[in-house]
This record gives C-alpha cells, structure tokens and sequence, in this order.
C-alpha cells in the first residue's frame, strides 16, 4: 500500500510528553527514565502545566518513562548509562563484524534481557499508578538497520562497507531480523501481532552512508525491515539527508515520511527530488531563533514548495514564555494554512493569499 503525494490531506500536529513535563515539574531528566515516583511526579505535575500553556490543540502523551532508543542493543549485550538531567547513552559491543555475526547467530529472550525485567517491572507498576488510563509498554525501543548497526559496531561500521562488503551484508542480514524480532515481542506486550498495519522505520544514521552507496548498503536492509513487518503502510524517518539522497527514498514505496533535522535541502528539494509524501518539522533549534513571524512563514512556505503538512514535538527547551508564544503562532499558521486549502486556494497562491 503506498499513497502518492497529490493523493495526500494537508494534516498539522504539535506533540508534548515526558520530557516536557519533567521540566515543567522540576523533575531531574535521568529520573524520569528510570524512577517510578520522578515518572508520577513529571506526569501529574508536568502534564497539567502543559495543558495551561499550550492550550486544547495539542497531542499531549500519557505516563510512562522517557523514550530510550536502544532497548533492543541493550538486550544484546550494550550497557546503557544514564548522565544528570540528559539523554541516555549507550556503547558499541562488537569489535568487528564477524564477531558481531558470531554472536547474532544466538537466540535471546528479550523479556530476560538486559534491562528488560526492569522495565517490565516499572511498566506494572505506572499501571498500578495510573488504573484509569491505558499505559502501554513503550519507550524501551529499537533503531532502523544502519543506526543499529553503527549503535552495536561503532564508527567502524562506516569503513566495514568498503572493507569488508561480503560480512557486512551478512551482518546487516542478521541484525535487521533481530531488530524485527525484538520489535515484534514488544508488541506482543501490549497485544499486537507480529504483522501489522503500519510501520515507522526511524534510521538516521543511514544519512551517513554515501547517496551512491545506498542501493546496496542501505535499501536491502530498510526493505527487509518494512516486508517482515507489514504489508501495509510505511513510514520513515530520517534526518540530515542530502538532495543526491532523495531519488533512493521512491524505491521504499513510503506512505509518509519525515526528514526531522535536515540542512541540505528545502521542501522544493524533496518535491523535485522523489514522491514521496513528507511533513516539514518545525525544530527546537528553530523555535529557538525565529521570531513569530518567520515561524509563521516557515509553515507556508513548507505547505507551498511541497510538504504535505507541518508538525513541531515540543521539546525540554520549549517552556519559555516566549517560546510558548512561538508555539501558539505555530499553530495558528497551520489552522490558517488549512483553512485556506479547504477554501480551495492552491497551495502555489498561499504565499499570496496570506499577504492579501
């Protein structure tokens, strides 16, 4: 199943969640990742600040422990630590490939590994906590193939693909069935089954493989990712692509995508440079140096050289009275833009139709 860009809605959304309410509730980062009474705290406390500030228009998640990427490496065997009031860190584990080979070679038992049993336990217990709202086991995630592959083999990884082609093709092989089993047990936590509707690939380390190198070193492994998983819709993610990059993205056959962070290319790169349907992400790092009105711009031009919608996920730095403000323009932007297609001003007048 793959939805064409003309054959996809204008859509907009502003996300808030854990690591927004921990600040607004004066809890330290690194305990929200790890501590039952911190995760309440945050919640309750920070949750209902939010809603105070950024209004009813806002997708705001529920409780839960702040998202760690790397639950699946960490099963594997890569230590997790976990600094003051910042993002969690990991380290590599295979010193080469073969040895990495070796050792996807060996069942695990994802619900015995790693940290695993601990947040298993830490899960029941935000249940226990919050009996009158769904908590689903989430945030002890996995990473697309690259980035897994540059999590578990470190900077060698980049250098294995000249190297060493042969082991590494083996050695993304394994890797990306063990990243499909790991995500398929977390499901069956909350219920799913092994093949579902929709599948997010989140793979940012892949923008680091040379655009050239992409149908050998990097389709195989998304593609094999997406086909064990679904028969439906795909969704990627991907930061910091290059414009020579954009043409590899049409053979996914994606239904949506996200470019996050991206400085190489513009909404009109990607409309020129593949078909597939993206959203224009509104960065912390943005909110940060525009002013309301470049904010407001930002969200017309993206509708207008392509995207098919806008999106921003407030961050810990988003708190500020005048970062509110830029939030709120945000919003207003995109309800204006919306209102304007649903009018049936094409999207090239936008420009134009906002001036007048």
């Amino acid at each position: 199943m793959t939805t064409s860009r003309e054959e996809t809605s204008y859509r907009w959304y502003v996300t808030c969640g854990m690591p927004t309410y921990s600040v607004l509730a004066g809890v330290s980062f690194d305990r929200v990742f790890r501590e039952a009474d911190a995760i309440v705290e945050a919640y309750t406390v920070g949750h209902a600040r939010a809603r105070e500030l950024y209004g009813p228009d806002i997708q705001y998640g529920g409780p839960g422990w702040a998202g760690i990427s790397y639950g699946h490496v960490n099963c594997l065997g890569s230590p997790l630590t976990f600094p003051v009031d910042s993002e969690v860190a990991h380290k590599p584990i295979y010193g080469s490939l073969a040895e990495g080979i070796a050792a996807l070679q060996k069942p695990v038992d994802w619900a015995g590994a790693g940290l695993m049993p601990f947040y298993i336990d830490l899960w029941e217990g935000l249940k226990r906590a919050f009996p009158c709202l769904a908590v689903p086991f989430g945030g002890f995630g996995w990473e697309g193939p690259i980035t897994t592959a540059w999590e578990v083999r470190g900077h060698g990884i980049f250098t294995d693909t000249y190297d060493d082609p042969e082991r590494y093709a083996t050695f993304l092989t394994a890797l990306t069935d063990s990243i499909v089993d790991y995500a398929a047990f977390v499901r069956s936590l909350n219920g799913q089954p092994r093949v579902v509707e929709r599948i997010g690939l989140y793979d940012d380390v892949a923008s680091l493989i040379h655009p050239g190198q992409w149908p050998d070193k990097v389709l195989p492994y998304h593609e094999q990712f997406f086909v064990q998983q679904t028969d439906g819709r795909r969704h990627a993610h991907i930061e910091n692509l290059v414009p020579d990059h954009l043409p590899h993205l049409d053979a996914l056959r994606l239904d949506s995508f996200d470019p996050s962070v991206v400085t190489k290319c513009t909404p009109r790169d990607f409309r020129e440079g593949c078909h597939v349907p993206f959203l224009w992400r509104l960065t912390p790092m943005q909110v940060r140096d525009l002013d309301r009105d470049q904010i407001r711009r930002f969200v017309v031009d993206a509708v207008a050289d392509g995207a098919s919608g806008v999106f921003c996920n407030i961050s810990r730095t988003m708190v500020s009275a005048a970062e509110v403000v830029k939030i709120h323009a945000f919003i207003d932007a995109a309800k204006l833009v919306g209102q304007l297609l649903d009018d049936g001003v094409p999207r090239s007048d936008l420009r134009e139709a906002i001036r007048s």
